[in-house]
């Protein structure tokens, strides 16, 4: 019993993981079009693109990790989070201006991913 335990809730911590590198990924791979879209940037975008690749990859594997314990009907909808963190990082990091309509938006995403990790 302490195994299936303990390997729920890495499936659980993986689908976390999951969430947060995907959210990155998606924050880095905007800031290397953003350097990509500047001639005299262009070089400085490689270690961009890398790193989206790795998070990426990451992303995947955990992801990988959490769907072999979760079912999916309830990990792929807590994975809308991903929008959540993706906007709350593209404000504070790119300094994207966020309308008071999208935070609306993401409240409601936020709600209906706890409506299903309620019904776990």
């Amino acid at each position: 019993m302490l195994i299936q335990t303990s390997s729920l809730s890495f499936a659980w911590g993986s689908l976390a993981v999951s969430i947060a590198m995907g959210s990155f990924a998606q924050i880095t791979l905007k800031h290397t079009t953003n350097l990509l879209s500047v001639v005299k940037e262009r070089y400085r975008a490689i270690p961009w693109l890398l790193l989206w690749g790795l998070l990426f990859a990451g992303a995947m594997v955990f992801w990988i990790f959490a769907l072999r314990r979760l079912d999916i009907s309830i990990a792929y909808p807590l994975m809308s989070l991903g929008y959540v963190v993706v906007t709350g990082l593209a404000a504070i990091l790119l300094r994207e201006h966020v309308t008071k309509w999208r935070w609306i938006a993401v409240g409601l995403i936020t709600c209906g991913a706890a409506m299903v990790a309620g019904s776990v």
